[in-house]
Order: C-alpha cells, then structure tokens, then sequence
C-alpha cells in the first residue's frame, strides 16, 4: 500500500514475537515432573514447522501484537500476573522448571536462522548468564527492567514452542501454573547502554517468524506436514490391492505375501475428492473377468487377479461415495462403506498421531532420517495399527496400517503400505487439478455391483 523507508523496515521486523497459537503455561515448581517427557503429536511438530501466522495473534503495532497475545492467553483461562509483578529470579525459575520438558525433535525443526531456536542449549549456559545478570543489575539497577521484560518474552516462547502439548498440560494444571504477561517490545529499551542487556532484550523479542501479519485467511494452513490444498504423486504401493477383500475386518490375519506395484494419486482437499491409481489389483472375486451368475456363486475370474484399476472417494466422510473400477473401463463396483466410509484423508491427519521419534528410514525413494508417527485405535475398529513417516522438513515418505512400520505386523486388518516419491510430492505441491479428474465414470454410474468395506 505505502513504501518504507529502511529504517522502517527494520524497525517493523522488531515486531515480531516469538509465540504461536499453542495453549501457553509454566510453573514454579523446584523440580521436574517426573514423567517429564510426553509423546509429541503431529499437531506438536506442525506448530515447529509452520512458518506463518494468521491475524489471530498477529498485528502490526507493538501494542496490537502484546494485546493479542494477552488475550489469547486469557481466553485459554490459564492464570496470569503482570509481567512487573514477577522477579527475574522467579522467571528464571520457570525456564529451570521446564528445561527438562524440553523435547530434542521439536527443538531440532527450528533451522539454524530461525529465531524461535532456544538460545542456550544447555541449562548451565543458562545458569552462568543469569549469575552475569544479576552482577550487571547489581551494577546498574535500571538494566532489570529490560532483563525482566525481555524473560517474560522468552518464558513464553521457550514454553510455546519447545514443550509438547502433554507437558504444557501437565505443567499448567498440575502445578498450579502462573504466566507472565508480555509487555509491548520498547525500541528505546532495546538500545539499552549496557551491550549484553541490549542483546538478550532484542533476542527476546525479535524473529523472522513471528507475528508480523503475513496472512488472514482461515481454516487449514498447509503448511508441512500438512498437505496442499492440492497435490499429484506417484510412489510404489506393497501388500493385496485392494486390501479390503484380502480378509473381512475382524478375521485371522492371512499370511501376507508382499508384492508391489506402481501408484499414482490425485487429491484435492478443496474438491473434497481423491483418485487413486494402483498398477496391479485383484478384482477376481469381486466380479471383473466374470459373468455376474458366476460371481455371485463365488466365482473367480481367472483373468482378474492382476488388472491395473482406480479407486475413486469423493465427498467428506458424512456423505462420502467411492468407486473401484477396473482401467479398462470394463468393470466397476461401488465401494461406499457401511462400517467404515472410505472417503479422503484430511489434510492434517498427522495431527492425531504421536510421533514416536526420529528414525533411519529406507524406501525406494529415500535414505536417511525421518519423522516416525503411529496410531492405535481401540480392537473395535477393523483396522488398529497405523503408521506415516516423513522427512524431518515434512515431506512424505511412507505411509501403512496393519503395522506400525514396514517390518512390523500387529493388530487387526491387512498389512499394507505405499512409499510415497516425494520429489515428485514436492514438485506437483499446489497443482491445479481439473474437477474432470475425479468424474464418475459412466460404467459406474450403470454397475450393480457393490465392492463394500463391511
């Protein structure tokens, strides 16, 4: 709308402060819980990841930017005082109190120019700049009140971005947490004579991914992990396709001879819809190859058993319809399910899962470290055991059920897993893809048969 000048310009990247959306709290306590370490979830790991904010907690004056977080803070309902109102050594003691809450996975998504990374990665680091602190106040008492405002700040970042979501819980309502409030950043208070206080002020308050306003828009923010509203891939798909008529849900998991064949897949969140590709596919008991008489008397077309074919979902879960149908447009049969409606995956699926760490990850795509998320659902489900891999920027890498990983069987429902190529995931990121993708296709829309999830 308007040119800066560049000393406007600086002065507006002073505004950024380093907190997300994420529930805020800390706690006084002397010591660590003692199951300090909680399970970071995919939410946990999205929060690390993103890189931009809405106008929730994002403004464009100092002021705006304090106000909103305070009132975020407020509406969570969690207990606050005056940031004046807590003594450096108390704020102190909030970071000693989660320093061993701390997780290594999120910590380690922060690159190296991000300043949301924790200044010090040590607790005794920590402990030798306070002591220097406390002489230069000692010194020279009007460096407390800069020491004082720019800890709130980073009491707060380091609690938002640093904690799992367990451990912030845990923090806050079983130890009776307090936050401090943010103050607005002073630019006067930032030129502080002394150097080191100078600096710790303006490290506090300034990043390069904050809250200076960059977007308004709502609902999903696609950013990594989370997918694009759009996206085209290809990959290698393992295990019986498809994998619902292998064995019924609830059945005695039959020995699984991995095979693997080609995939290729176009999703699209804002068309509520996805088509999948799979290279080989057994559709002889399901009446491809067959005559209909001879299918319903449990026939097996002998020409079936390896057919290249789709699957089409469309619609979200609450009225979702799917059709199987053979590539040579000869067959089709509806797949809406009745017990569980087969319909797209959700952009942020990742968010209910844990992430269980940092693995060495081998595909055909990819060598080298990964994210590793899993999912269990309770033994009424058809399917318990889940799992997703991702690179440690987001990107992914290999998705299964029936497992918790690609060597690992458990629970009920048929092993199965695909190895996403994702440079090609990255490359077709965003497409637009034309609504005629995800047409119904005319023998489906005449089929009688039904191809079910029961």
């Amino acid at each position: 709308r308007f040119q800066r000048s560049r000393e406007e310009m600086a002065m507006a990247r002073k505004l950024c402060v380093l907190l997300l959306l994420a529930g805020p709290g800390a706690v006084l306590g002397e010591a660590c819980l003692k199951d300090a370490q909680h399970h970071l979830t995919g939410k946990d790991m999205h929060r690390a990841l993103s890189t931009r904010q809405t106008g929730r907690v994002s403004g464009e004056t100092h002021d705006e930017i304090a106000a909103k977080i305070n009132q975020a803070i407020s509406d969570l309902g969690i207990p606050v005082r005056e940031c004046s109102a807590f003594a450096l050594e108390e704020l102190n003691q909030l970071v000693r109190d989660m320093h061993c809450h701390f997780n290594t996975h999120l910590s380690g998504a922060y690159k190296e120019q991000d300043r949301r990374r924790r200044r010090h990665r040590e607790l005794a680091l920590y402990e030798s700049e306070w002591q220097l602190e406390a002489e230069k106040v000692a010194q020279d008492p009007t460096a407390e009140h800069a020491l004082q405002h720019a800890k709130c700040a980073e009491v707060l970042m380091l609690f938002t971005h640093h904690l799992p979501a367990g451990s912030r819980d845990a923090l806050v309502n079983e130890q009776s947490a307090v936050l401090p409030t943010l103050p607005p950043f002073n630019p006067d208070t930032a030129s502080h004579p002394d150097p080191h206080v100078a600096k710790v002020y303006d490290a506090s308050y300034t990043c390069q991914t904050g809250h200076g306003m960059t977007a308004s828009d709502t609902g999903s923010d696609h950013v990594l992990p989370h997918w694009p509203k759009e996206v085209h891939y290809t990959g290698t798909g393992y295990g019986t396709y498809p994998f619902w008529t292998a064995a019924p849900p609830g059945a005695p998991r039959p020995e699984t001879s991995i095979s693997s064949a080609d995939i290729e897949v176009w999703w699209s969140e804002s068309k509520a819809a996805e088509l999948f590709y799979h290279a080989s596919c057994d559709l002889s008991s399901l009446g491809y190859g067959s005559s209909r008489w001879s299918f319903l008397r449990g026939g097996r077309a002998s020409d079936g058993s390896d057919v290249p074919c789709y699957h089409l979902m469309s619609g979200p879960v609450s009225s979702a319809v799917a059709y199987l149908y053979s590539a040579d447009g000869t067959f089709c049969c509806e797949s809406t399910g009745s017990q569980m409606l087969l319909s797209p995956s959700q952009s942020d699926f990742m968010d209910d899962m844990t992430l269980e760490g940092i693995v060495t990850l081998e595909t055909k795509y990819f060598s080298g470290q990964a994210y590793h998320y899993t999912e269990t659902l309770p033994a009424s489900q058809p399917v318990q055991d889940f799992w997703y891999d991702t690179t440690l920027d987001g990107y992914p890498l290999q998705q299964g059920e029936g497992g918790t990983d690609a060597e690992s069987q458990s629970g009920q429902g048929v092993f199965i897993y695909h190895e996403y190529n994702y440079t090609v995931w990255q490359q077709d990121m965003d497409v637009s893809l034309d609504a005629s993708i995800f047409d119904i296709p005319t023998i489906c829309t005449t089929s009688r048969y039904t191809c079910a999830l029961p």
